[in-house]
């Protein structure tokens, strides 16, 4: 199956406000860099046979690069579905009606939560085979667990809620990578100690990110499978411990520079929406 992602190229993109510990804005965006490093990764997934959707951004919504926010796509049965996402800041909010707008044209029905319960999309929603990972604490609340089983329409029993504990990782997928079914990349920081046990309980491979890896956001990123090769695609800047576990385990690694993204608080993953 050829992955299908929506990114948004980085046209506006600037950090002009601080909703999370990694934004300052004494540190600016280089805009060139920030678009060589957007192209870089959607090159890097069009050679790995990945579809690759844009969105543009539009002008007052810097944080709009973050495409893994807008919400959840998938298919069900013969139905494509987007679940839009309920942003905590004001400065994103207006993110999520363009999202919901864009798959609305391309014929995808819309499964809206309660206006009242916060989530961030994929960066809050994480799928490893058949399991379905929520992050809470940070950018999400808990209850969305309830809310995400009834619109994908499955038990949630057979889905992990997972309690954020540190400011910076602020979405389960900064700090968490599902890389296959039984496969899983962490930062074990992020979590509390009813966190760790419910991932080894599910994941037969726990690899834990060292200290430089957190520091590059190596959690944040994308799995690719072409012609049953694996390829994580990560930011550049990860350990060489952790590059070797991941091949031990049957994947190659690809890294892209992200610098300009984690001056947003984002990397790979964020930058990504994937279809499912």
């Amino acid at each position: 199956m050829v992955k299908t992602v929506l990114v948004c190229p980085p046209t506006h993109y600037k950090v002009v406000y601080k909703i999370n510990p990694w934004m300052d804005t004494k540190n600016p965006v280089t805009q060139a860099r920030a678009l060589a490093e957007f192209n870089a990764l959607k090159r890097a997934y069009q050679k790995l046979g990945v579809t690759v959707h844009e969105i543009p951004q539009k002008e007052g919504l810097p944080d709009m690069v973050y495409a893994a926010n807008f919400g959840f796509p998938f298919r069900l049965g013969k139905k494509n579905i987007f679940i839009p996402a309920n942003f905590m800041h004001d400065e994103r909010k207006k993110e999520s009606a363009l999202a919901e707008d864009y798959f609305k044209k391309k014929g995808f029905q819309i499964r809206r939560i309660a206006k009242d319960i916060i989530w961030e999309g994929q960066g809050d929603l994480l799928k490893a085979g058949d399991t379905y990972i929520v992050g809470w604490g940070k950018r999400s609340d808990k209850k969305a667990k309830g809310a995400l089983a009834e619109r994908l329409e499955v038990r949630e029993k057979d889905m992990i809620d997972l309690r954020l504990t540190s400011g910076h990782y602020y979405h389960v997928d900064t700090a968490l990578a599902p890389l296959d079914e039984n496969t899983v990349v962490i930062n074990s920081k992020a979590f509390n100690r009813t966190g760790l046990r419910k991932i080894h309980n599910r994941f037969d491979r726990v690899i834990e990110a060292s200290d430089q890896d957190n520091s590059v956001l190596a959690c944040n990123l994308v799995v690719v499978e072409q012609n049953k090769k694996k390829t994580i695609v990560t930011g550049k800047g990860i350990s060489q411990a952790l590059k070797d576990q991941c091949r031990d385990h049957g994947f190659s690694v690809r890294e892209i520079p992200m610098n300009e993204f984690r001056k947003g608080g984002g990397s790979v993953k964020c930058l990504t929406l994937e279809y499912y």
